[in-house]
């Protein structure tokens, strides 16, 4: 783990160095015209200290500074009744890399808590390697509130097929050892311990004045090339009444359009996995390179040739959430750690 360690900073270092190293060589092809030439060196020095300054927000203070996004969801389809209804959606806890510091969780149960949550989700990677992150982290989580509880779904770090090997996939399904289920298992028992409703492609009905939505909960559903498939959407909405309002907890975004779009109803999902890759300037990412869809709210409408009433009916919402822990290490700067709140509307 220390040499693990010394090359990283090592490496932090090369990565801070590497904007002055590039303008002094710069600087050297332009020597001839001085003026070029130490612009091209004062250039350098400027853009090493701001990576350097950004590194020094990330690692001390940006891993911990909570930010609450919040979203008004309309919806034709939404019962009158919900109204008003208001989602919490956290997602990525990686917690983990939180070990030694339970006062940071206890900050992200506080700010839940403080909005006074009708409902709690949870889209998955509570942990990063192995159930037993969340041990030393039990007590604390027992604090969420909820008027209707938490619901909570795995993501591809909850099936521990970074602890144990990761030998890829055949078929969509990890190749997995004893341990590994065991491990898997020790990580849902002691979610449901906790009093979450775990959801493995399985639905949670809630109930409001005669009417009621449900809550769709699938297994993590990759690539299946990295990560796992193993979402059910038929199995998960099995018993669901016919023109209740659907909302799905699915942990990688790249599900929408891969299977809910063309195979489902499903008006609205929920998402993490990106981490928005815990770096944000501008409003621009590298997760963009990875997932078309990696942070914040995006509308599917069908085609323009629908009436109006009609599209807005057939509208599909993804709502990603940049997650509220650290995998691997903890830092963050500009994607901070996101709680997302979501009021649903009567449109």
């Amino acid at each position: 783990m220390a040499l693990f360690y010394l090359l990283f900073i090592i490496l932090l270092l090369l990565i801070v160095a590497l904007p002055y190293g590039v303008f002094a060589f710069a600087a050297w092809l332009l020597r001839q015209w001085p003026v070029w030439s130490t612009s091209a060196r004062w250039v350098g020095i400027a853009l090493s200290v701001a990576v350097a300054l950004i590194f020094i927000v990330g690692f001390t203070w940006g891993w911990k500074q909570i930010s609450v996004t919040k979203v008004r969801y309309a919806h034709t389809n939404v019962p009158s009744s919900f109204d008003g209804y208001k989602i919490v959606q956290l997602t990525d806890f990686h917690i983990g890399t939180l070990s030694g510091h339970p006062e940071v969780v206890q900050n992200i149960v506080d700010s839940v808590n403080a909005l006074q949550p009708d409902l709690i989700v949870f889209t998955g990677d509570l942990v990063s390697m192995s159930s037993d992150e969340e041990t030393e982290f039990h007590e604390i989580l027992r604090g969420f509130k909820a008027k209707d509880g938490i619901v909570s779904i795995m993501g591809n770090h909850d099936y521990m097929m970074y602890a144990h090997g990761h030998r890829g996939t055949e078929g969509g399904k990890l190749q997995t050892t004893k341990a590994q289920v065991e491990d898997i298992k020790r990580l849902q028992n002691a979610e449901r311990d906790l009093g979450w409703h775990l959801l493995l492609n399985d639905n949670y009905i809630i109930h409001r004045g005669g009417a009621s939505i449900a809550i769709v909960g699938v297994e993590n559903d990759g690539d299946g090339k990295h990560f796992p498939q193993y979402g059910d959407l038929a199995k998960a909405q099995r018993g669901i009444a016919d023109g209740t309002f659907k909302i799905l907890l699915s942990h990688d975004p790249s599900h929408w359009r891969r299977s809910v779009i063309p195979d489902t109803d499903i008006p609205l999902q929920l998402s993490g996995h990106t981490h928005a890759m815990q770096f944000m300037l501008f409003g621009w990412s590298p997760s963009s390179w990875a997932y078309p869809e990696w942070r914040g709210v995006y509308t599917y409408d069908p085609e323009p040739t629908t009436g109006a009433s009609r599209r807005a009916e057939l509208r599909r919402t993804l709502i990603v959430s940049s997650g509220i822990g650290e995998v691997g290490v903890a830092f963050r700067f500009g994607a901070w750690p996101e709680i997302v709140e979501i009021t649903l509307h009567k449109e």
